[in-house]
């Protein structure tokens, strides 16, 4: 079952849980905003900007790890948009060309920054099983605070530990609206490189949890 990052009532916690329904939206609808920005109706972008912005901003978040940063970054990603609207193929989806923008972006941001993500940490990926056991860590007695943050000091040096690149393979296939091969092609690689990035994100993620895992 694909599982993709679902926010549960966990105070700074977002945990994998499974969603099978989330629609992918319309390719039609786009190309006609698209064919009024081409025309010089660019207030058409806002159509745009209001059916996407949450998921974009959602891409560059999971890359980033910065609030403040991510909303910069979707406000980038709609004006670069805009600015290369000319380049995009129109039997292609636009929504899969703008979320190629948003990762580009995102990626090039932490490169010219020349550090990794800041986690505070609200990002847990886990095994669905044990989303249980992850909600008790969240008790108010001052051990089950120090485990909680103990365990996303553990998460995050794991995230920091991963390429830029595999934070974004994770990030798209985490919102359970690409498949491999739209993900290679937002990525502008190979599917089977998707998936080995995609195998080592996780791997990495679950090892820095292992102890908490075989403890329960």
């Amino acid at each position: 079952m694909r599982v993709w990052l679902n926010v549960c009532c966990v105070p700074s916690v977002i945990i994998l849980t499974a969603d099978t329904n989330v629609p992918h939206p319309g390719d039609n609808e786009d190309r006609k905003l698209v064919e009024e920005i081409l025309a010089g109706r660019t207030a058409a972008l806002e159509g745009l900007f209001v059916k996407y912005r949450e998921r974009i901003y959602r891409i560059c978040y999971r890359v980033v790890f910065n609030r403040d940063d991510a909303l910069d970054l979707t406000q980038d990603v709609f004006l670069k948009a805009l600015r290369a609207i000319e380049t995009f193929k129109k039997e292609s989806s636009f929504y899969t060309w703008l979320c190629q923008i948003a990762v580009n972006a995102s990626i090039d941001f932490l490169r010219r920054k020349g550090r990794g993500p800041k986690v505070s940490f609200d990002e847990i990926v886990f095994d669905e099983a044990k989303i249980a056991d992850i909600k008790s860590l969240t008790s108010s007695t001052p051990v089950k605070q120090l485990e909680l943050k103990e365990m996303g000091r553990l998460v995050g040096h794991a995230l920091r530990g991963l390429s830029e690149d595999h934070r974004a393979v994770f990030s798209l296939f985490a919102m359970n609206e690409f498949s491999y091969r739209e993900i290679a092609d937002i990525m502008g690689c190979p599917e089977g490189t998707v998936m080995s990035r995609l195998f080592y994100a996780r791997k990495k993620l679950r090892d820095a949890l292992k102890a908490y895992v075989e403890a329960k």
